[in-house]
């Protein structure tokens, strides 16, 4: 049985009781870039970072992505920004939409000293 929650804020850590975003995830660590802001994120997309507070490594997707395990940021974040249009962002533990699940609606961001990860996603509510 899928356990859907609210995406949340990342904020200390562990977002999804059911381990969704957080937890011991150890992906290759990502060059830090320079400094950047949520605001970096286009329209449209959903942006997760390498580093807190919207810095080091940017990965973007749109659309639905039954496999985001091929986007090493998505496996090690630490920051994230639905920047959608028009739908809220649900991002799955599990490939191929299995797994916990939460929502992070459009316009929602956070930022955490503990890493995050997302293995699969949907675009949901859209209106």
């Amino acid at each position: 049985m899928r356990t859907t929650r609210k995406f949340g804020a990342i904020a200390g850590g562990i977002v999804l009781t059911g381990g969704l975003l957080a937890g011991s995830a150890a992906a290759a660590g990502a060059a830090q870039a320079a400094p950047q802001a949520a605001s970096d994120c286009p329209s449209g997309w959903f942006c997760v970072w390498s580093g807190q507070n919207y810095t080091g490594h940017m990965q973007k997707v749109a659309g639905n992505n039954a496999d985001l395990t091929k986007y090493s940021v998505f496996q090690n974040f630490r920051s994230y920004y639905n920047h959608g249009k028009s739908c809220d962002f649900e991002g799955f533990s599990e490939k191929n939409y299995h797994g916990s699940s939460g929502v992070a609606p459009r316009g929602d961001k956070g930022s955490s000293s503990t890493p995050g990860w997302v293995k699969s996603n949907k675009w949901v509510n859209c209106g």
